[in-house]
């Protein structure tokens, strides 16, 4: 049978866009607006290939040219196809209609026939495109699809060539807010296989896959949608690092509770008690006692960052009334236990959580009215002295006894005030002396130094370093102190690359600060945006209902308006080797151009408070994983010009964090504390020393009073004595240092687990002879090289 095209046809329209049909001709529309001569032969070829047989397939292509016209779409002419397949061959009809539609497997999980209006919709929805635009790029879209010749496409895959044909338009802009946000399979495969180190506190199990899966999403969303160009650029780059970017658009970072507010208003732990029951004032110590448990639990769910208890003994004296020793010893195991065995966090972790803690009743609080059972006021603060001290001295000793097998409690962070009545009151002396057994076993507690002049009498400080203090309520004019350390916290920090800083300045004292001048003005406008986000999370969106719970006078619990908006920054002392040409420690011209630096950063933050009324501060950053981020991405731009800290082969290289020392210095011990201590009451949002400890057991005696010593004659803050143990499974033995076998029963490998303090808190570093168990390569890099002192 001889295919001709119909020429005597008077009903075909006048050829499309203005286009002249060739006499005798029929041209059809593509999908992606191309003409094309109809040539019936290609319908035989596809007709045979779908099954039906040759005779068939030629008396209906012979039959199509009756009802095909000049200007007919393809998708119209294939419909009439298969209605006519589809009576002489319905199975034939079927393979036909599956080898020329697309499906889509869309996210929801159905699969659906591919129609180009829901990219046209997409795009006037999601990109703010005009219909003419989106209709253009979707038809551009379908065409380039169908030369894929496939007949099932993913969700994943159209957003995919959507998004590279919004940048072939020029429409960058677009193509950002299009794009897709997740991970590619390779990666999910490795951190379901693998894991990963970036949190030394989360463990390999199926929650902490859940959540870096979820993390890497809203670290994206924030990079593409919430944050400026240049502001995800410079992080990119490594000029500044956000932390907490997959926290950064929902939740705060950090919060100092206030236990008598719940002692007197009752725990509702999602917020609102629409979810979960309702508890009113506890009525006993050990009520009391689980209630702070979940608070610091619950908390998690709204914030970012550690969870704290501000003044936790003295809150919580009143509720032990007439008990025992015994009595209040088994409270406070119950929260000890709870706050290490709440296995709930994010991503399958306990809580990282904090209690500072009094050795006496502060006199801020001396003459306040106690909330003691049943939420009821019960006298002052100031009555409930000796009650204070049997509770210190039975959560001293439940952090001494260690666990079943004899390894550290880990959490809660323990930090004791130490005013100048320790080192003189018999009482207190015996509390702060129980507080140096502990530095002499395990090493897990912390000192904050309330004797320098230049500290306030009311502040807090937790292992994440944030620090409040009473000077901002002075400053406000609050009637109490405390308004200003507690139902408050930190917003959010960033941190500034300093060494990158002086390799950008090749020398130039005045190009350092121009330098230094816009990384922080980086800092200012990416925590005005959050501070934007956090307001409108709260107050709009509903996001933390925690946050908002409202006490009995109506009152919101979370006080918004005293948040800190702090700054941090790593490695001075590679800026300082970088510009000067010595570390802090090694020339007294190095070490005062670094002070000078960083009392700049200050009176950057005391302008901005002014300028905003808002709590702007100079921070330590912990930096866990920032100090070796920084370090290689230096060392990969600027190559030897980087001075960096550990393995250069192996890459796994740090910068000393903050202005603290190389922690390999040959400095005395007290000459590091006073030079490191020096920069504390500068750095008010936070800060910390750590000395490092060798194998040998101390004596308590004598580290406490070295304590006094470093109280009395140093400007330290915070600062810890830091043990490495190695801690035997197999007889419960723990040992100082990293050893290869237990001293006790000589057991090796797996039975043997080590631990020391990553940052701001003690973790477990691995086991058996190898030490990267949930440390990042930089931060073992950096356990290696401690310096670790003898007492």
């Amino acid at each position: 049978m001889a295919y001709y095209t119909r020429s005597d046809s008077t009903s075909a329209p006048p050829a499309p866009y203005g286009g002249k049909a060739r006499e005798g001709s029929i041209y059809i529309i593509k999908s992606d607006s191309r003409i094309e001569l109809y040539d019936p032969n290609k319908v035989v070829v596809s007709l045979i290939r779908s099954g039906v047989p040759y005779k068939a397939a030629a008396d209906i292509a012979d039959e199509l040219q009756y009802k095909i016209y000049d200007g007919m779409s393809t998708r119209t002419l294939r419909t009439i196809l298969i209605n006519l397949v589809d009576q002489k061959n319905p199975e034939a009809a079927l393979k036909y209609k599956q080898a020329h539609e697309m499906f889509v497997r869309t996210s929801k999980g159905t699969l659906e026939r591919f129609d180009p209006k829901f990219i046209e919709d997409s795009l006037i929805k999601e990109a703010d495109l005009s219909r003419e635009v989106a209709g253009h790029v979707s038809k551009e879209v379908e065409g380039k699809l169908r030369k894929l010749k496939v007949n099932y496409l993913t969700a994943p895959l159209i957003r995919e060539i959507v998004t590279v044909q919004l940048l072939e338009e020029g429409l960058e802009d677009a193509r950002s807010q299009y794009t897709r946000l997740g991970m590619p399979v390779y990666d999910v495969t490795q951190l379901i296989e693998h894991g990963s180190r970036e949190n030394a506190n989360l463990h390999h199990n199926p929650e902490t896959i859940h959540k870096f899966a979820g993390d890497q999403i809203l670290r994206e969303y924030l990079l593409v949608k919430i944050l400026p160009r240049h502001i995800t650029d410079a992080h990119l780059r490594g000029d500044i690092h956000l932390h907490d970017a997959d926290y950064f658009a929902i939740r705060p970072n950090c919060l100092q509770h206030d236990l008598s507010w719940f002692f007197q208003n009752g725990l509702r732990v999602d917020g609102t008690g629409n979810h979960t029951s309702v508890a009113a004032p506890p009525k006993h110590a050990m009520v009391a006692a689980l209630h702070a448990a979940k608070i610091l639990a619950s908390s998690q769910t709204n914030m970012a960052g550690g969870q704290s208890l501000d003044n936790f003994n003295v809150f919580m004296a009143p509720f032990f009334t007439g008990m025992s020793y015994d009595e209040v010893k088994q409270v406070a195991q119950a929260f000890v236990y709870e706050m290490n065995m709440q296995y709930v966090a994010r991503g399958g972790q306990v809580v990282f959580s904090n209690v500072n803690i009094e050795l006496t009743v502060p006199p801020f609080l001396r003459d306040e009215p106690a909330i003691g059972p049943k939420g009821k006021v019960v006298g002052t603060y100031g009555d409930f002295e000796d009650e204070l001290q049997v509770f210190t001295e039975a959560l001293l000793d439940v952090f001494l006894d260690g666990d079943a097998r004899g390894k550290p409690h880990l959490f809660p962070n323990t930090i004791v005030k130490v005013r100048d009545s320790a080192f003189k009151d018999p009482k207190q002396q015996e509390m702060l002396l129980k507080v140096h057994y502990l530095f002499s076993k395990y090493g897990t507690p912390y000192i904050l130094n309330m004797l320098p002049k230049w500290q306030h009498g009311a502040v807090n400080s937790m292992g994440c370093r944030t620090r409040l203090s009473g000077d901002w309520a002075d400053r406000q004019g609050y009637t109490n102190p405390r308004y200003s350390t507690m139902r408050t916290g930190n917003i959010h920090y960033n941190t500034l690359n300093l060494p990158r800083i002086a390799i950008e300045a090749n020398g130039d004292d005045n190009k350092v600060f121009e330098i230094l001048d816009q990384r922080l003005d980086l800092i200012r406008e990416s925590l005005e945006i959050k501070h934007e986000l956090i307001e409108r999370r709260l107050y709009d969106n509903k996001l933390l209902p925690f946050l908002t719970q409202k006490g009995q006078s109506g009152e919101d619990y979370y006080q918004f308006k005293d948040l800190t908006h702090t700054v941090g920054f790593v490695g001075l002392n590679e800026f300082t080797k970088i510009h000067i040409g010595k570390g802090l420690h090694e020339s007294r011209d190095a070490y005062d151009f670094g002070m000078d630096l960083i009392k700049y950063m200050r009176d950057w933050a005391e302008f901005r408070t002014e300028m905003t009324d808002w709590r702007w501060t100079l921070t330590q950053s912990p930096a866990e994983s920032t100090s070796g981020r920084f370090a290689k991405l230096d060392l990969r731009e600027f190559g030897d010009r980087a001075i960096v800290k550990g393995d250069k082969e192996k890459g796994n290289v740090y910068y000393t964090n903050s202005s603290h020392l190389e922690v390999d210095a040959d400095v005395p011990m007290f000459e590091r504390a006073r030079l490191e201590g020096e920069f504390h009451p500068v750095c008010n949002g936070g800060h910390i020393t750590h000395l490092f400890l060798g194998e040998g057991t101390p004596n308590p005696e004598g580290l406490m009073s070295l304590t006094e010593k470093l109280c009395r004659n140093t400007s330290m803050g915070l600062f810890d004595f830091t043990r490495d143990l190695t801690t035997c499974k197999a007889c419960a033995t723990v040992s100082g240092g990293l050893q290869k076998s237990c001293p006790n029963c000589g057991a090796t490998g797996a039975a043997l687990e080590y631990y020391s303090r990553i940052t701001g808190y003690c973790q477990r570093i691995g086991s058996g002879e190898s030490t990267t168990g949930g440390w990042n390569d930089a931060k073992v890099a950096e356990l290696r090289d401690r310096r670790r002192y003898c007492i």
